[in-house]
């Protein structure tokens, strides 16, 4: 038996929809403890992964050419000109000038 992409996307949805009632339920008896919080977000990645997955896919219903995808802005091997950060501090150490008051 083949399947559609489709219904395929439609399936995993409804999984995900599932796991996410399960996990509602776990938090209720377990609390909102670190690791429900982790899986809750894993289930939101997944569902947001799902949602772009589902914009790219080619359409069952559709015979012709495939959806177009959104262009690539190329990125310039070249360095960046470092006059560019000539003022700028390094936040990760507290700058490199003194601090007026």
């Amino acid at each position: 038996m083949t399947t559609t992409v489709d219904y395929d996307l439609t399936r995993a949805q409804r999984k995900l929809d599932e796991l996410d009632r399960v996990l509602r339920s776990v938090r209720g008896r377990l609390g909102n403890t670190l690791d429900i919080r982790r899986v809750c977000g894993d289930v939101e990645r997944l569902r947001d992964s799902l949602a772009l997955l589902c914009e790219h896919a080619p359409d069952d219903r559709h015979t012709g050419p495939p959806r177009p995808r959104a262009e690539l802005e190329p990125l310039p091997e070249v360095p960046y000109d470092p006059s560019l950060f000539a003022d700028a501090d390094d936040e990760g150490i507290g700058g490199m000038r003194p601090q007026r008051p």
